[in-house]
């Protein structure tokens, strides 16, 4: 089941592929899937006509659609969207028990506290993913520029370049979804 959550500069819609694995032993290819996956939520959200592209980063784009902004997650049969007016950001993330271990890579000092909270680093992680999407090229160490301040019920806030940001958060039935557009700044 496709889950849609309205956002008044943006829409946000995610599902998990319920035989994703079972696609995938039995000889699917994972892009395929991931871009059917990607397709099908844009056309719960009315957008069946989207031709998506990518820049030579990666990052998807709309073609012909310069006032639409795009971002595409996925993580082990989990698939989310973001669709907005202003640039968005979005990350999908299933629980990981590595996470904790490898959280040098990503977590900066400013975040310690968070260092032994599992659910607090799958945050980070996802934060920092979205984020990045949304202010692509403009970070240059994800690690130390972006840090999370604090953590709330469904809402994050990050620091980047002394300017607040606040995000949104959903948990969900063994992943983590974050979100965030561009009209989300706090200073």
């Amino acid at each position: 089941m496709i889950s849609i959550i309205n956002n008044p500069d943006s829409v946000v819609a995610y599902f998990r592929q319920e035989n994703y694995e079972i696609l995938l032993k039995n000889g699917a290819n994972k892009r395929d899937l991931e871009k059917k996956g990607t397709r099908r939520l844009l056309d719960a959200l009315g957008y069946e006509n989207l031709k998506i592209a990518h820049k030579p980063s990666g990052q998807p784009y709309v073609e012909k659609k310069p006032d639409l902004h795009l971002s595409v997650s996925h993580s082990c049969g989990w698939f989310a969207v973001m669709v907005g007016l202003v640039p968005v950001g979005i990350d999908i993330q299933v629980y990981s028990e590595r996470l904790q271990a490898g959280q040098d890579y990503f977590r900066n000092e400013r975040e310690s506290a968070f260092s032994e909270d599992e659910q607090a680093l799958h945050l980070i992680w996802c934060a920092k993913e979205a984020f990045y999407k949304l202010k692509t090229d403009e970070i240059a160490d994800l690690k130390e520029d972006v840090s999370m301040l604090r953590i709330a019920e469904s809402m994050l806030w990050i620091d980047f370049e002394g300017a607040g940001y606040f995000m949104n958060y959903k948990l969900l039935e063994g992943a983590f979804l974050v979100f965030v557009s561009g009209k989300n700044n706090t200073k």
